[in-house]
């Protein structure tokens, strides 16, 4: 165990999820934006966030995600009755809504840095059940592929039984798109149905093997074009601000492919290099300049890196 600390900073990477061609199975951290969380030692027992700076979000332990998130890691470290008090100053720079895991680095930050003032008692993986505990209050379900990238880093390939395989992260330069209105992810749940066709579902898991297949053999342009949804994006785009432009103009740009980054409104494309990824982007940012869309743009890179400690 190691020294235990008063004040620690953590960070925790955007993620993208589904990848287009792994709904609800595929999540991958990004190199930027990061999420970023002050905790500290306090004499009162539980959890207790004091400020909240970027985003207007509950205060109330059960109904926020970074602090139920660190009570579950609380209880767990302590045998189910907590002793240590902790505050959380939350610094929301992966916006809610935005559709790059603003929940998932929330949970994911929490957890993790709970677990660091605690002196590491828990080991990185029994993290992942409190993050989602989080992650919960944000979607009402418990889908770890942005919370496992937000905690573990790199590409995390998340089974129905929920254990996680660390997947070849490709050398891919991405343009992340980010219009500024919101989608949450249970109204871009809610638009999925119930039922998909039988071809449809065998041409998402022959998608989904050829990627897998293609980034153990190294070859990160043959999994991008691997990059296609029968299953969820048809559904989704209605709900995504100039899709059909933005794709066009991405793809005339260069990038080899892409798609909704979890439930949008993000998007993302993914480039040989950095050059057509900042091609890519200032033809997506014309799209949205041309019907006066507010809007950010990331170029970033996936991220080994998870949730981590500012040193």
């Amino acid at each position: 165990m190691s020294h235990v600390l008063d004040q620690i900073e953590v960070f925790a990477p955007a993620t993208v999820a589904n990848l287009t061609v792994g709904f609800d199975c595929l999540g991958c951290a990004l190199e930027e934006p990061l999420e970023r969380l002050i905790i500290r030692r306090s004499n009162t027992p539980g959890v207790k966030i004091t400020a909240i700076h970027g985003a207007d979000l509950p205060h109330q332990v059960e109904r926020n995600v970074s602090s139920r998130a660190a009570l579950s890691v609380l209880e767990l470290a302590e045998g189910g009755h907590p002793q240590t008090g902790v505050e959380l100053e939350i610094f929301k720079t992966v916006l809610p809504g935005s559709g790059i895991g603003s929940s998932s680095a929330s949970a994911a930050s929490a957890a993790f840095a709970v677990n660091q003032l605690l002196g590491s008692p828990l080991k990185l993986e029994q993290l992942l059940e409190p993050a989602l505990d989080g992650e919960f209050v944000a979607s009402g379900a418990r889908h770890a592929d942005n919370v496992a990238a937000a905690l573990f880093g790199g590409l995390c390939l998340v089974g129905p039984d929920g254990v996680v395989n660390h997947l070849p992260v490709p050398d891919w330069h991405i343009a992340v798109a980010h219009p500024q209105i919101e989608i949450r992810t249970l109204e871009a749940r809610a638009v999925l149905p119930a039922q998909v066709e039988l071809s449809a579902a065998l041409q998402q898991m022959s998608s989904l093997a050829r990627f897998t297949h293609l980034l153990h053999k190294g070859d990160p342009k043959g999994a991008a074009l691997c990059l296609t949804d029968t299953l969820v994006e048809a559904h989704r785009i209605p709900l995504q601000p100039h899709y059909s432009a933005v794709r066009q103009a991405a793809l005339t740009a260069g990038a080899w492919g892409g798609g909704i980054s979890g439930s949008g409104p993000s998007t993302f494309w993914v480039c040989r290099d950095r050059q057509t990824a900042e091609a890519a982007g200032q033809a997506i940012a014309a799209v949205f300049n041309t019907h006066e869309m507010p809007h950010a743009l990331h170029l970033t890179r996936f991220s080994p890196r998870g949730a981590h400690t500012a040193s």
